[in-house]
């Protein structure tokens, strides 16, 4: 289609400049300003074709350009008003300075106060659990310290009776009769 369209226009732009000459066989004549009405002719209507197909795509990017133009302005205004607002609301900080220096020192000085206290409460519960924890530990090692002392009393009682009841007879014959008695 575009081949056609070129085509036509080349033809007609040939066929006019011919025209104008007066074909190949003219005669040599003087040039004039007349001359140039045929090409002048040809420029208006090659110009005015080119203004009537590129009208639309020109005026469409135009617009899009405005467009865009018009939204990057409103985002900048946008962007500028919260700067503004971030800006007043630093000014508003600079000027209450002082008293954001003693608000920041004060709360400083309360989290240094209320970490002590709860480390000191801390410490205390630990140094608690760790008193119970030693007190139930001695308690079982002197259980069985002296459940291992018990015994080995029995132990060594039960031994020397045994030595004593084997070194005298009378011991031994009546410590059997004893056993035979506690059997029946």
């Amino acid at each position: 289609m575009k081949t056609k369209l070129l085509f036509a226009i080349y033809s007609f732009i040939t066929i006019t400049s011919v025209y104008a000459e007066g074909g190949e066989h003219a005669a040599h004549h003087e040039p004039s300003v007349l001359d140039l009405k045929y090409p002048a002719l040809n420029f208006v209507i090659f110009f005015g074709f080119i203004v009537w197909k590129i009208k639309k795509p020109l005026s469409d990017m135009f617009n899009k350009k405005a467009e865009d133009v018009r939204s990057l302005m409103k985002s900048a205004a946008e962007q500028s008003k919260n700067a503004e607002e971030k800006f007043q609301a630093f000014q508003d900080k600079i000027k209450n300075l002082d008293s954001e220096t003693v608000k920041i020192s004060t709360d400083y000085e309360n989290e240094i106060v209320n970490y002590a206290k709860l480390q000191s409460e801390e410490t205390a519960t630990t140094i608690a659990r760790m008193k119970r924890d030693v007190e139930n530990k001695l308690a079982g090692e002197r259980k069985e310290m002296m459940d291992g002392l018990s015994h080995e009393l029995l132990s060594e009682v039960v031994g020397k009776t045994k030595t004593t009841i084997n070194s005298d007879k009378n011991l031994k014959d009546k410590a059997t009769q004893n056993i035979v008695a506690g059997i029946r």
